[in-house]
């Protein structure tokens, strides 16, 4: 009966194998609905950040904080969107941060352990091998009360809150492998004294004692046993203390102002007239570039012209010699007409140009009339004898007649013409001409024509 009761079992097992009804077979799952799931470990958070231990854990941690965004990373593309420090040791050099984002859709957290980087010195260390340089983002030379410490020998705010707007300070250990960068949190364990100028007339340093945590630094001012300084340069920054008057340049000549320089050269600078005087020492000149470069002597408003530096001032952006043209007014004379009355009264009405060309145009040209328009005024010029460059002889320059110094600006050294043409009707002589030269630059004067009455010779 048993063996019935077993065939008969495997018969209805064979049955339903070999049928048409399939709901005892496993139902193998969508590819297309299987979630894909990637797993962000370790090293792909380490290569995302991408710390150097050459760092100390204040600012690698810094760094890692700003690190946030979309990266390819083993393939994985991660998008990073918070850094938090769970913990750091600035002595061991370790810290623990956690890094929130996303990947393929899911977010992950993860929790990642560093080591390695920059230990914090000993105290004693921290301030006795403490190494000061400025700040890569910062205007010392302009932006640091030098002028307090130097000129005012008042020291009272060069405090430590101060000196960290301007000054990173970094110590290290014995060996010197590592250097270690001041923390915020250094910096309140940190006191700066007797701040002071160390150099000579121009290149120097600022030299200061550290005090951290108790711990005092070297205090010297030598080689040996130097107090942590940084370099500065005086002289370039009271030249920052002084400022060209571009508006007020822009409405002179810069030849005038040259020739003139200690009547002028205060109006077209800027700076505090309470607490500096500022003198030349030397002069130059540049016609092509119309560029007047003064070597300054500033001294403090102390009652004893204290000196303070000495630098030098470009200033550029003069008017240039060509609007003098413009404005410059040239008339005939009668010494003009009686110079070519010799030659062409007697002679009868035409075209005399090469005839004219031949005359060195500087031995009829000084005896013209010559004044500029300016500031609906007339200013009237006279030939004048000045030594040349080298002093070895004289030029002619035209110059103001009055002496009042709101016109000597303009100097006109050596005008040269070119003669485009020279017709005679009457008793008159007509040259056309343009200034071609002057003040050793090229001009493109615009045309002139001159009416030269020829007149007779009294003499005759």
């Amino acid at each position: 009966m048993k063996k019935i009761i077993i065939a008969a079992s495997i018969a209805l097992l064979c049955a339903a194998c070999g049928g048409d009804d399939n709901t005892l077979n496993p139902i193998p799952s969508d590819p297309s609905t299987e979630q894909n799931t990637i797993e962000i470990t370790t090293d792909d958070i380490v290569k995302f950040l991408n710390l150097d231990k050459q760092q100390n854990v204040y600012e690698a941690t810094e760094k890692a904080k700003s690190e946030l965004g979309r990266k390819t990373i083993h393939g994985k593309e991660l998008n990073v969107t918070a850094v938090d420090v769970v913990r750091s040791d600035e002595e061991k050099g370790t810290f623990t941060l956690k890094v929130t984002g996303n990947s393929s859709g899911k977010t992950f957290v993860k929790e990642v352990n560093f080591e390695g980087f920059g230990q914090r010195p000993t105290d004693y260390e921290m301030a006795t091998r403490v190494v000061a340089t400025w700040k890569k983002d910062v205007d010392y030379q302009r932006e640091f009360d030098f002028d307090r410490l130097y000129r005012l020998h008042d020291n009272s705010k060069f405090t430590a809150v101060y000196l960290q707007k301007f000054i990173d300070l970094s110590s290290s250990n014995v060996d010197g492998n590592r250097h270690y960068t001041f923390t915020p949190t250094d910096w309140t364990k940190t006191t700066i004294s007797d701040v002071r100028y160390i150099g000579g007339s121009s290149s120097g340093s600022i030299a200061f004692t550290v005090t951290y945590n108790g711990k005092k630094s070297n205090t010297g001012n030598g080689s040996s046993n130097a107090s942590p300084s940084v370099p500065f340069d005086k002289n370039l920054y009271y030249r920052n203390q002084v400022s060209v008057n571009t508006e007020a340049v822009s409405k002179l000549y810069m030849r005038g102002v040259y020739e003139h320089a200690t009547l002028f050269y205060a109006s077209l600078l800027r700076y505090d007239s309470e607490k500096f005087v500022p003198y030349i020492k030397d002069k130059h000149h540049e016609d092509g570039t119309n560029t007047l470069l003064l070597t300054i002597n500033l001294v403090a408003k102390d009652g004893h012209d204290t000196d303070l530096a000495d630098f030098e001032l470009q200033i550029t952006d003069f008017k240039s010699v060509s609007t003098l043209d413009n404005s410059l007014t040239i008339s005939s004379t009668m010494a003009v007409g009686q110079f070519f009355s010799k030659y062409f009264r007697s002679k009868s009405d035409g075209d005399y140009t090469a005839a004219v060309k031949q005359f060195d145009a500087r031995t009829w040209l000084k005896n013209v009339e010559m004044w500029v328009a300016r500031d609906g005024e007339q200013v009237d010029l006279q030939a004048s004898q000045v030594p040349s460059e080298d002093g070895n002889y004289n030029v002619t320059a035209w110059l103001p007649t009055d002496s009042r110094g709101k016109n000597l600006d303009i100097y006109l050294l050596e005008p040269r013409i070119d003669v485009l043409s020279a017709k005679k009707t009457d008793n008159f002589i007509y040259i056309t001409y343009k200034i071609v030269y002057a003040n050793n630059v090229s001009i493109d004067g615009k045309e002139r024509t001159l009416r030269v009455h020829l007149v007779a010779d009294s003499r005759q």
